[in-house]
């Protein structure tokens, strides 16, 4: 469920339901690592903002707490945040706050972890007679689709890296397996025994015993 609510008054406070299961065959779709929300469900209609001219607005909360599809080679796992919509003269402005979560590939370890990360959005999407003054679209039937603007975020976050713990060690560079905090202490408590050195926590109980 989506609450939109007009951000001016509360005569206009507006409930929208996205029932898929009635709008659409088949919402939920399978996939090799679990079932996935359908892309449709980030398609918002704004017919109702163009009828209402320039100035007229609408904000609402976004809470999915499922794994979506973005697009055919992009899921996330969770979306959350608030949208604000403004009717402009040459289009609908979006401006928000998002919330996401998509697994990744670890950029030490390359183990797949969940990755969040948040999404400031201040997006123009034009009328069919402005498409000069955005790669966004309202499109003929009143609707704008959040997904490419999702994607274009998204990649743009991958080009970052990303690990999956502060202190993920990486790969070990003689077996490849993955390192890791405890591995590596027991590793140098090891070298360090076979050296005679003695582990600075015992230092105390030594000097006890001298």
């Amino acid at each position: 469920m989506i609450e939109v609510k007009c951000a001016h008054s509360l005569e206009c406070s507006l409930i929208v339901l996205l029932s898929f299961a009635s709008q659409h065959q088949r919402p939920v779709l399978n996939h090799p690592n679990g079932s996935y929300l359908n892309k449709r469900l980030l398609r918002l209609q704004v017919g109702f903002l163009l009828s209402a001219g320039p100035g007229a607005c609408r904000t609402f909360p976004l809470d999915i707490p499922q794994r979506l599809q973005v697009d055919d080679d992009l899921f996330v796992e969770s979306l959350a945040g608030e949208l604000a919509l403004t009717r402009a003269k040459d289009g609908v402005l979006l401006q928000g706050k998002l919330a996401i979560s998509h697994l990744r590939e670890c950029d030490r370890c390359l183990e797949p972890f969940e990755h969040r990360f948040e999404l400031d959005i201040a997006e123009l999407y034009a009328l069919p007679s402005f498409v000069e003054k955005s790669i966004f679209r309202v499109d003929s039937n009143g609707e704008i689709d959040l997904a490419p603007l999702l994607r274009e975020e998204a990649l743009i976050e991958a080009s970052y890296r990303a690990v999956c713990r502060d202190d993920c060690r990486g790969l070990s560079a003689e077996t490849g397996d993955k390192l890791s905090v405890e591995s590596d202490w027991a590793v140098a408590s090891l070298a360090k025994a076979e050296a005679g050195a003695i582990d600075p926590r015992m230092a105390v109980l030594k000097q006890l015993l001298v």
